[in-house]
């Protein structure tokens, strides 16, 4: 489905949107027509026109520089996109919300009004009233980094869906509605704008109006008809995009050469290396991966996006406490979706390896990882095993995770990381016996000490097994 949603129909709304005008212009020529309602109502109509023509301009050129931004990591331009599409953004609802209630409350203009003119603002609502939520409400900006990749894939006719897929779901409506009202546009009077008159601002003082060219049968190319404008806005829209194309997985980065494919950043066709982090981390965890990404700030994570120049990593299977390649690609792999991460398995395995690669070159001090603590075969879960494990997870876990594990224990309010609550199943890095049994031995740094010296290889499944059958799910 993902493969489908993102990486087929986009073209099908792609052909519509630039084939459509086409045809209408050589067909039907006299339909081609903003079926003005001027004489009625005139004081909405001036207010929702202007909100709504101007509000479009701001979102485009706000687009333009989230799409051109975007690919190049561009911080500047991605705060430039924030707020001229918020600014724009606002005035496109208000204007549509005008519009729309015009249409409704003047009976003339409903009267003439056609199904279009009412569909064109079904649509245009929920897409603008989606967006303008999510970065208004949740704090959530920066998808164009995500986004932009994906739309420039298109272009190379090596469509990228799985870049899509760590998107929020908000986002994928947002994207999703207005690939289908790119692909109903046309059919609409809103198909005009390819024909804007722009030779109205170079035109004599005085000028004879005449059909003469309007109408007639043959493609001109001198800006003397509709036909004309056409061909140019077409043929501007699709540079535009083969230029974005062009830039995929070229980015203006410092220390953005990496093992993985270097600058250019594509290996078998596929976003790699730095272009990837930038495609789907940087949007939180910052280009410079410092944890200061523009939606680092959203409300909907449970904990700030992390500094990868540290180097320090909380999941980690090793004894020394530092994470190894496998540990990172893991995490990336299946994300921490209880603190917001999205998982990025979509990814192959070689693109996850690159990222990986590019945290490495974040760290100010980058330390070997140590061996892998190894796992033993666990016990059963026999009543001796279950009364060990409470008497052991009371005396070392308690005074952190509460004696249910609800994570109220009586250092809990001290400690910079919330505990995890055991008992509603919550746990970052998964409920697997052999990730629990990890996260005892090897601890959560900074926050939880490693135990496996302390505790014996029994002594910590005793501890596992107690969590898995008395603690987790109990709420």
């Amino acid at each position: 489905m993902n493969k489908w949603i993102w990486g087929v129909y986009p073209y099908l709304c792609i052909t519509l949107f630039l084939l459509v005008p086409v045809i209408r212009m050589v067909f039907r020529p006299f339909a081609w027509s903003t079926r003005a309602s001027s004489l009625f109502n005139r004081t909405s109509l001036g207010v929702a026109s202007r909100l709504l023509h101007w509000g479009v301009l701001l979102v485009l050129a706000g687009h333009l520089a989230g799409l051109f931004g975007g690919l190049a990591g561009s911080e500047g331009a991605i705060r430039f996109f924030f707020w001229v599409g918020l600014i724009g953004g606002s005035m496109v609802l208000l204007g549509s919300v005008v519009a729309l209630y015009r249409r409704f409350a003047s009976p003339e203009v409903r009267a003439m009004s056609q199904p279009d003119d009412y569909i064109v603002h079904l649509f245009l609502i929920p897409i603008v009233g989606l967006a303008l939520y999510q970065v208004v409400a949740h704090r959530i900006f920066g998808i164009a980094y995500t986004a932009s990749s994906w739309a420039a894939s298109l272009w190379t006719l090596s469509p990228q869906p799985e870049l899509m897929a760590s998107a929020s779901p908000i986002t994928k409506v947002h994207v999703f509605l207005a690939l289908t009202f790119f692909a109903y546009f046309p059919f609409t009077k809103l198909v005009h704008a390819w024909t804007y008159p722009v030779n109205y601002f170079v035109r004599p003082y005085q000028s004879m109006r005449t059909v003469k060219y309007r109408l007639q049968k043959r493609w001109e190319f001198m800006l003397r008809s509709d036909k004309s404008w056409l061909t140019y806005s077409l043929g501007i829209v699709v540079l535009v995009f083969l230029a974005a194309g062009a830039m995929l997985g070229r980015i203006a980065v410092a220390n953005a050469t990496t093992e993985s494919g270097g600058t250019a950043g594509l290996v078998d066709g596929r976003l790699s290396g730095m272009p990837l982090y930038i495609s789907q981390c940087a949007r939180c965890h910052g280009v410079g991966g410092r944890g200061d990404g523009a939606g680092a700030g959203s409300p909907t994570f449970a904990a700030t996006p992390r500094d990868f120049t540290t180097g320090t990593y909380a999941f980690i299977s090793t004894d020394n406490g530092v994470a190894s390649d496998e540990d990172l690609a893991r995490t990336i792999g299946r994300g921490l979706p209880l603190s917001g991460m999205p998982g990025f398995g979509h990814l192959s395995d070689t693109q996850i390896r690159s990222l990986v690669d590019v945290l490495r070159t974040f760290a100010v001090e980058n330390r070997e990882a140590g061996k892998r603590i190894p796992i033993p075969v666990p016990p059963p879960p026999a009543d001796s095993v279950l009364q060990a494990g409470a008497r052991l997870f009371k005396t070392n876990c308690a005074a952190c995770h509460g004696e249910s594990g609800a994570g109220d224990g009586l250092l809990a309010a001290n400690l910079p990381v919330h505990p995890a609550n055991l008992s509603a199943g919550r746990i970052k890095a998964g409920r697997e016996p052999s990730q629990l049994y990890l996260r005892v031995a090897a601890g959560v740094p900074p926050v939880m000490p490693p135990f496996r010296s302390t505790l014996s290889d029994d002594e910590i499944w005793a501890v596992v097994r107690f969590v898995e059958s008395r603690i987790i799910g109990r709420q």
